[in-house]
């Protein structure tokens, strides 16, 4: 696969992951660098399965899924990094939440990304598992926690 080729198939991409970092990261500049990050080790370590695709621009469907795996790929890269960096800027992201969305950021990284994956990029659990490299029954109950959670913060003592 050509270089361009690699552009304009991970182009439209680029706001959903940007929005995706954000959801690790509440700060524009550290979300940016986020994504930048990942699309350069994702290229660095599967650089030799990149180079062996092939990639027809007129061919939509295949367009389609060749865009949709290296989302994927992406996603995984933006994940292992975004929790390791986001595991740094503990103290620093208790500043970084916008308002109104306080108790969203105020969940484990991995509760966010399960369910930024869910509900934002629409993957189902069995994708999520193979993104994360996590059995199926841990994204089932991230997700779980994750929604009591917010529940929970947004109207105490509804939950049961």
């Amino acid at each position: 696969m050509k270089r361009n080729d690699l552009f304009q198939l991970v182009a439209p991409l680029s706001e959903q992951l940007y929005r995706f970092a954000y959801t690790l990261i509440p700060d524009d500049l550290q979300a940016e660098q986020l994504v930048i990050d990942s699309l350069n080790a994702y290229l660095i370590k599967e650089q030799k399965q990149i180079i062996k695709l092939e990639f027809d621009p007129k061919n939509k469907r295949e367009a389609q899924k060749l865009r949709r795996f290296y989302f994927k790929g992406l996603l995984k890269y933006l994940s292992d990094i975004g929790i390791r960096r986001s595991g740094q800027l503990t103290d620093q992201l208790k500043d970084m939440r916008p308002p109104g969305h306080a108790e969203f950021y105020g969940l484990e990284a991995r509760v966010r990304i399960v369910m930024g994956l869910r509900y934002d990029a629409r993957f189902s659990v069995e994708e999520i598992a193979e993104i994360l490299a996590i059995p199926r029954y841990e994204v089932i109950e991230k997700l779980h926690n994750g929604r009591f959670l917010l529940l929970d913060n947004l109207l105490p003592g509804a939950t049961p």
